[in-house]
């Protein structure tokens, strides 16, 4: 018997810092992996500035540089995570914020995945066990 690696179920929790996925083969057996984000933001003492005076007198604000930085970063983690999704039945994104939703459009986005489903919701911050028992309720309850 052929096994179909199109049978594969996906459960992710995502945010800015901390990614935890949980795929279920169609035997039953699971998987459970965890991805940081590495980026470390700069810290700045009180009333450290530095505004810099750029050509024709027009001022260069380091804010707009480091969030461009930081908005890079994520747009990065997101794709890492994206990459460990393959040969997918079905979807679950679990998280706060917009890094699910960047994490879906770049799901959506990949070529490789043909007919899956999507489910994208927000959801508060979960430990392992927390997220281990919330993925037993989607995979077996046939939300996804």
């Amino acid at each position: 018997m052929k096994k179909d690696l199109h049978d594969l179920l996906y459960s992710i929790w995502i945010d800015s810092r901390t990614a935890m996925i949980i795929w279920e083969e169609p035997h039953g057996t699971r998987h459970f992996e965890v991805h940081h984000n590495e980026f470390q933001e700069l810290d700045r003492f009180h009333g450290e500035t530095d505004d810099k005076t750029g050509l024709f007198g027009a001022t260069i604000n380091r804010e707009k540089k480091d969030q461009n930085r930081e908005n890079e970063h994520l747009r990065k983690f997101v794709k890492e995570v994206a990459a460990k999704v393959r040969y997918a039945q079905a979807i679950y994104i679990l998280g706060s914020g917009d890094t699910r939703h960047l994490l879906q459009n770049e799901i959506e986005s990949n070529k490789e995945l043909r007919e899956y489903s999507l489910t994208n919701s927000a959801f508060r911050k979960l430990d392992r066990r927390e997220f281990e028992l919330e993925t037993e309720k989607l995979f077996h309850s046939g939300v996804v």
